[in-house]
């Protein structure tokens, strides 16, 4: 409903301003003002910024196509094929049909002045300028991300505290991947609305969001593996009390606002620790604790994400996105 307002406004705004400064074909302004007004203030930019660079490349054809080959409707349309074509490897393909409009004004009028082209330029201008500053508002989408990260990490964690619970237990018939499926619901929203919102913004720090949305998917794919394994495991190892007790740790402390060192050097120590545990005996035995260690290794890379996320941060990313909450290791 919003760019569809937008729209309206912005049409007759356009027209209206190009009527009282005398243009011809004022209703063209109007026609380019509906035509710029994008989903995002990004691409409404770059639309805008094709189309001059295109109406430049469009006179210069026309000019010479018409100088040689008359105001006839043969020459625009040997004028089209050129332009289309020069447009192509240009990346100027949506500029086409607008400029395309433009120069029909001076096939109408058999005329090239200097008026004349400016009268077309200044519809131009008015049309995508009116469009891009329309567009530059957009309502703030941070809140929704900010529930979106909530949602997620409330339901990731909750993944990891039935991972904990679970790995106790030889019976895990009631234990599904179901969850899973939300999960990455859950992501796919959260890089949909990262997304919107970077295209509305012009800062840096707006990346902040996507790189966060990739890590926390990331993680979900280790966590269907880490699940994957514990449905393996046939037996209740000794080992698996501490190993549950630690991804339990990991679920209390699991938050946006971290670098998780504080996790990976108490990793460390637990791998130290079962490298250092009796060796199996049966094959059962063996093929659990083989399952085990691989578990505490897919931890390890879980951890080491949020880490590398940490570390990549910029200090206005930092101030900008956590400066208000203070810096604990123990969190994921």
């Amino acid at each position: 409903m919003l760019k569809i307002t937008k729209i309206a406004l912005g049409s007759v705004a356009a027209i209206l301003l190009a009527n009282a400064l005398g243009l011809s074909y004022s209703a063209s302004a109007g026609i380019i003002t509906l035509l710029t007004i994008q989903d995002t203030a990004r691409e409404t930019i770059t639309i805008s910024i094709k189309r001059i660079l295109a109406f430049l490349l469009a006179v210069i054809l026309a000019y010479a196509v018409f100088h040689f080959a008359g105001y006839r409707v043969l020459s625009f349309g040997i004028f089209l094929f050129l332009f289309a074509a020069c447009c192509k490897p240009l990346y100027l393909g949506n500029a086409v049909s607008t400029n395309a409009v433009l120069v029909s004004h001076f096939l109408t009028e058999a005329d090239m002045s200097l008026s004349q082209i400016g009268n077309e330029a200044l519809l131009l201008c008015i049309g995508a300028g009116i469009g891009t500053l329309l567009n530059l508002y957009m309502p703030g989408k941070v809140k929704e991300i900010r529930a979106m990260q909530r949602v997620l990490e409330e339901d990731m964690r909750n993944v990891l505290f039935r991972m904990a619970e679970c790995m106790r237990k030889e019976d895990k018939s009631d234990y599904t991947g179901a969850c899973f499926d939300k999960l990455f619901s859950d992501v796919s929203t959260g890089k949909k609305r990262a997304s919107a919102y970077m295209n509305n913004t012009f800062f840096q720090e707006s990346e902040y969001f996507i790189a966060y949305m990739n890590m926390r998917g990331q993680q979900c794919v280790v966590l269907q593996e880490i699940y994957k394994r514990i449905m393996s495991i046939r037996t209740v190892p000794p080992q698996t009390e501490q190993i549950s007790a630690f991804i339990h740790e990991i679920g209390i402390s699991f938050a946006e606002y971290n670098n998780a060192k504080a996790l990976l050097r108490k990793l460390s120590m637990l791998l130290l620790q079962m490298k250092d545990s009796p060796l199996p005996v049966t094959r059962e035995e063996f093929e659990d604790r083989a399952l085990l260690y691989s578990v505490l290794m897919d931890l390890e890379y879980f951890l080491q994400l949020k880490k590398d996320f940490a570390d990549a941060l910029t200090k206005e990313q930092v101030r900008k996105y956590w400066e208000n909450v203070s810096t604990g290791e123990l969190c994921v």
